[in-house]
């Protein structure tokens, strides 16, 4: 987020601020000493982290043009939300208090499915305003519980070539000879998983894959113009840690670049794709170019990424002796929207739920 331009939150004439909610204090679970909660946030009715300015314009401050909105045969004014049914508890609270706090402080009907039920989320009000200021708040809602929750996909291609996997094995070979029982062999990728990651997301229900599938697909012109005529190679060479301690590292990655400068602009241009489809948040201006060789996360049987004690491993030896590892290029054939914990029967790599192939796209 940019401190200096954060995102802006019309509701009600005012302006709100979004800032980022920290994961450990989602329903005031682990919350510092010192810090205490309103009843109303344990109740369910916290809904985002706003701060916030007047505003006094009269003018129509509350935008609507982006919003689908329909207007009924009585008058009223109605838009449908497609959500994932696991965020309907965070909309509704703890006994409908959120959800009633919204329809009091919008003055609109919100309807979710009940249990067992599909269908979408609908919010209907006299006023287009009032709507699209309830679907802002839902929508916030949404954006913050997803934030919290680990990621079901990632976009990724895949660094699987014979050469590159031969390189790989190696690697490990030669630094589990050198640690000496130092370095658990768990911690390092599988040689048929390896990838660049280009965006993880949380999709959670069929109908927001399809939304990641097209998005992915609405990127193929784009990508086309960046490719050109010319096949896109990767070099995966030198090392690389996450955190700022080389002896208490979790993630250990090969640093990935090609001469030309069209991975950046194809991964940013995929971010900016699913960014804007509402599917993904930004972390940083440009993707960080990496592909994980080493994550503590693998010796976790559970693989929970939202445990907040992590083991690490000392990778100062590793930085020393191996920090321009040449791992090989690759000729980038296409990009993947993966599933997480996921193993292809025929390629061992993870099952893509959509995929871009670049030989099509040229």
């Amino acid at each position: 987020m940019d401190i200096i331009q954060p995102q802006i939150i019309w509701i009600d004439n005012r302006c709100y601020r979004k800032n980022r909610i920290s994961p450990l204090y989602d329903d005031g679970n682990s919350v510092p000493d010192g810090i205490e909660l309103s009843n109303k946030q344990h109740e369910g009715q916290h809904l985002g982290s706003f701060e916030s300015c007047e505003y006094d314009d009269e003018g129509d401050s509350c935008e609507t043009a982006n919003v689908p909105i329909e207007q009924l045969g009585d008058g009223r004014f109605r838009v449908k939300m497609c959500i994932a049914s696991e965020y309907y508890s965070k909309i509704i609270g703890r006994n409908g208090d959120a959800k009633r706090q919204i329809e009091k402080d919008t003055k609109v009907q919100l309807y979710i499915p009940k249990k067992g039920q599909s269908g979408d989320v609908a919010i209907t009000g006299f006023s287009a305003k009032d709507v699209s200021s309830a679907f802002m708040r839902v929508s916030l809602v949404v954006s913050n519980a997803r934030k919290r929750m680990p990621f079901t996909h990632f976009v990724s291609i895949p660094l699987t070539t014979p050469n590159v996997k031969a390189r790989f094995v190696q690697f490990k070979n030669d630094v589990l000879q050198f640690s000496r029982g130092a370095i658990d062999q768990e911690l390092f990728q599988n040689p048929e998983k390896l990838h660049l990651t280009i965006g993880t997301l949380v999709l959670l229900s069929n109908e927001e894959r399809l939304r990641a599938a097209q998005s992915l697909q609405n990127c193929a012109k784009r990508i086309r113009d960046l490719m050109g005529s010319t096949p896109l190679e990767i070099e995966i060479r030198g090392v690389e840690y996450m955190n700022d301690d080389p002896e208490r590292v979790d993630v250990l990655y090969g640093k990935c670049a090609d001469s030309s400068g069209r991975l950046q602009q194809m991964a940013d241009a995929i971010v900016d794709s699913l960014e804007a489809d509402g599917l993904l948040d930004r972390q940083y201006d440009h993707v960080k170019l990496h592909a994980t060789l080493m994550n503590s996360l693998f010796k976790v049987k559970d693989d929970s990424e939202n445990d907040p004690v992590r083991s690490t491993f000392n990778a100062r030896p590793i930085l020393e002796n191996w920090k321009d590892y040449n791992f090989g290029t690759v000729i980038v054939d296409d990009i993947h929207l993966s599933q997480r914990y996921s193993t292809s029967q025929s390629t061992k790599y993870y099952v893509a739920s959509a995929q871009i192939a670049l030989s099509q796209a040229m």
